[in-house]
């Protein structure tokens, strides 16, 4: 999740899963929730030839093993629900029809990763309400920064926050006039993981393969690894060590 566009949902969402089927191979699904512009196929590299209107359509809402006929697999092991080929295709799908999905889909599946649209709109709050965590977005931005700690303030005002949080630093630098204390002083909690800018998470986007489906070792897909391994069932018994302090490169 994260209150504004442009800041690396997509990004961090489809490595997250590429990294999850590692541990959890044919474990994890992916959902695109943007309904109107979504890029999880184009991120992914991925055709599909059902969309989230056809798993939330006729007969696949009654029926979980023809709803997992329609899932797009990926070549890492991951299964995927990508977005509507059309804004008004997506338009369709309500937040209903989303839980719905979400509860058949974690019948069957260990992780199910939603990638949501910004804000929190009918689709992001459906996701929201039955998330055991929720990953948040920000970047090195005075903006950005405030915009995450009104969305934490609603979400808590509400009842809304999961179970478990983890705030990601995305685009992360030392040139911005910003340091991560400064931002962790803004949203008003802990930064667990900062992703440092890159160009080679630009490259790999722009190629629609993760980073995290490559071989070679970065300074980004380290701190992508490090979110992946947030969620290992290890990482339940650390909660007291998961907020260490963050130091930017």
């Amino acid at each position: 999740m994260a209150p504004k566009g442009g800041l690396g949902k997509t990004t961090v969402a489809t490595n997250l899963a590429v990294g999850l089927a590692k541990l959890a191979p044919l474990s994890v699904v992916l959902v695109d929730a943007d309904t109107q512009f979504g890029d999880v196929a184009t991120a992914l590299s991925l055709a599909p030839a059902h969309t989230l209107p056809d798993l939330v359509a006729g007969v696949a809402p009654e029926d979980t093993l023809v709803m997992k006929t329609l899932l797009t697999a990926h070549q890492s092991g991951i299964y995927t629900v990508c977005g509507a080929d059309l804004p008004a295709e997506g338009d369709r799908v309500t937040g209903d029809q989303l839980s719905h999905l979400l509860r058949q889909l974690s019948s069957i599946f260990r992780f199910v990763i939603v990638d949501t649209a910004p804000g929190l709109g009918d689709h992001a709050l459906a996701a929201l309400e039955l998330a055991t965590d929720a990953v948040f977005l920000c970047d090195m931005s005075v903006p950005s920064a405030r915009g995450l700690r009104k969305e934490l303030a609603v979400l808590a005002s509400i009842g809304m926050l999961p179970p478990v949080r983890h705030v990601v630093l995305n685009l992360a630098d030392r040139k911005s006039g910003l340091s991560v204390r400064d931002i962790e002083a803004t949203i008003g909690v802990p930064v667990d993981v900062a992703i440092p800018r890159s160009t080679l998470v630009a490259l790999s986007t722009n190629r629609g393969i993760p980073i995290l489906q490559t071989k070679g070792r970065n300074p980004a897909s380290t701190a992508l690894t490090a979110l992946v391994h947030r969620f290992e069932p290890s990482a339940f018994l650390k909660r007291g060590h998961l907020h260490r302090r963050v130091v930017v490169a």
